[in-house]
């Protein structure tokens, strides 16, 4: 490593972690294009991350109604009881039977925010090539990976290309991004362009931050020579800037902000959110806050012999929804929960199949929470078939990529326009591979979808398919093309060839029956590869 890039990640890392309310946090500020984002939003509206550590066990966070017994033949010793005081909770008995979920009983706090119509669930969420490892899991989904070739070595994370494009950090006196809850750096926050301003002031009092910051290093140096060694001292003297530029900003919104008289848990995730919400309400313009908490690498002990309810998994679980819970009621009462909408993600799920120590062992698929005033309650997407489990869930089924649900949270909460969307790297997400997740009246300006998504029609039926599916496609020119389809893995596992009209194109009884169960993309597209229109379908 040359001696210049030693000493710029030394002098970060060196300063790195402010306390605020007793948590670690760090701030980080992207560099600046042109905002192209509707003011009324780019000042509203915040989104609050819930990084879940570990790999959270989504099969025993949400249990099919109707797979019960073929649950609890996968898990004879971990499975929860569904009966009794103790028994798991039955979420909403007005879905469809397929579709009906037990809650962990520990999630009290996650139902009382369904019934408020304040939670969506969003079930059976991964990316198309899974990973078992923790450490290239996490560093996938934070940099927006997919575990295919082209996706797996973005040398950048998605949070700092969202933010990086969107917003022009000159015009805001907060950092756009701010870390709660780990020492370590994280790589959503990553940039190409401008390294973190980071600060340790573990155990000091976040009132006086500024105090401490302000006093560090001494003016800038004048009249030094050409060299390597000036180049080092500058850069560290801009470091230093940043930081006590961002630092007395933060101290001031802490101390204007306050909290309501809600009651927070005593857990370390409900003070993460409990400094988030004062912040909020002492004026904070950052855009993404990023929370952490960890335990759900969940082996052994995962429950207690005999009394499932409880046990790691069941505290874990109950941190969650009891500080989400807080941390809703708290922004209600302060009158800002409509600028606020928080949602957990976790680096995959865990085995179906139990081991023998009352644990599960990684795996891939599982849930993720999107909670907020503004959010449109419900279920999105349907039980996970256990009837063919060995080990783990086919990848196969994976109904959503949590691409979607980042995508229609930046674009319909945030306001990101299409070009921001792909400044971040997910367009194949934008448009019609958007979730419903956002209340129709509280999307953001700037999320319609593209153009071409609404002229360009496309209609798949049946689907899902069993043999035979019939394309039609509304054009507004006329080209040579084809209809394609691939695997989730980017896989192209089918051509149709096309000379399409301007106008209504049909292209009846495509012969799929060979197909594998399981998710497809299937697109039109001209000879050029240029994709005019896309859409997810199902093989039964």
């Amino acid at each position: 490593m040359k001696r210049r890039k030693f000493l710029e990640l030394s002098a970060l890392s060196s300063a790195s972690a402010l306390l605020l309310n007793g948590h670690q946090v760090k701030a980080f500020s992207k560099t600046a294009l042109l905002n192209q984002l509707p003011a009324s939003i780019i000042e509203g509206r915040s989104l609050v991350l819930i990084q879940l550590l570990g790999g959270n066990d989504g099969l025993n966070t949400l249990i099919p109604i109707n797979q019960y017994d073929a649950y609890a033949s996968l898990r004879p010793t971990v499975k929860l009881e569904t009966t009794g005081i103790n028994g798991a909770i039955s979420l909403d008995s007005t879905l469809p039977i397929e579709d009906q979920i037990y809650l962990h009983p520990s999630l009290t706090g996650f139902k009382s925010l369904y019934d408020a119509g304040k939670l969506n669930i969003i079930q059976s969420v991964g990316y198309p090539i899974g990973n078992k490892s923790h450490f290239a899991s996490r560093a996938l989904m934070l940099k927006g990976g997919d575990g295919t070739s082209e996706n797996s070595n973005k040398t950048s994370g998605w949070m700092a290309r969202f933010l990086h494009t969107g917003y022009n950090y000159e015009a805001y006196s907060d950092p756009l991004g701010i870390q709660l809850g780990a020492k370590k750096p994280s790589l959503g926050f990553h940039s190409e362009h401008e390294h973190k301003v980071d600060v340790n002031l573990t155990g000091q009092n976040v009132s006086g931050y500024y105090n401490v910051i302000s006093s560090i290093g001494n003016p800038e140096p004048t009249n030094l020579p050409d060299s390597e060694f000036a180049a080092n001292v500058a850069y560290m003297v801009q470091t230093e800037k940043a930081t006590n530029d961002y630092s007395q900003r933060i101290s001031e919104v802490f101390d204007a902000g306050s909290n309501s008289a809600v009651s927070y848990p005593d857990y370390d995730l409900a003070d993460q959110l409990k400094t988030v919400a004062r912040m909020i309400k002492g004026g904070s313009k950052t855009k993404i806050f990023l929370v952490t908490t960890g335990g759900y690498d969940t082996h052994a002990d995962q429950v207690v012999g005999g009394a499932t309810h409880t046990g790691t998994h069941a505290d874990l679980l109950a941190e969650l929804g009891d500080s989400v819970k807080a941390f809703q009621d708290d922004i209600e009462a302060m009158g800002i929960d409509e600028k606020v909408v928080a949602a957990t993600f976790t680096e995959f799920g865990r085995k179906p199949l139990e081991n023998g120590n009352l644990g599960t062992d990684h795996g891939n698929l599982g849930p993720m929470f999107v909670i907020g005033s503004s959010v449109k309650p419900g279920v999105s997407g349907s039980n996970l078939d256990l009837s063919t489990i060995v080990k783990h869930f086919d990848e196969g089924q994976m109904q959503h990529d949590y691409r979607q649900v980042f995508t229609t949270l930046i674009t319909d909460f945030l306001g990101a326009s299409t070009d921001v969307v792909s400044g971040t790297e997910f367009s194949d997400f934008d448009g019609e591979e958007k979730l419903d997740l956002i209340d129709n009246s509280l999307k953001a300006l700037g999320s319609e979808y593209p153009t071409n998504k609404t002229e360009n029609n496309l209609t798949v039926y049946p689907n899902p398919i069993e043999e035979y599916v019939t394309v039609q496609f509304t054009s507004k020119n006329s080209f040579r093309g084809f209809v394609v389809v691939y695997d989730l893995a980017g896989a192209l596992v089918a051509k149709f060839p096309k000379d399409f009209m301007y106008g209504v194109n049909a292209l009846p009884l495509l012969d799929l029956k060979n197909f594998k169960s399981g998710y497809y993309i299937l697109a039109i597209k001209d000879s050029y590869n240029t994709t005019y229109a896309r859409q997810r379908i199902l093989k039964k």
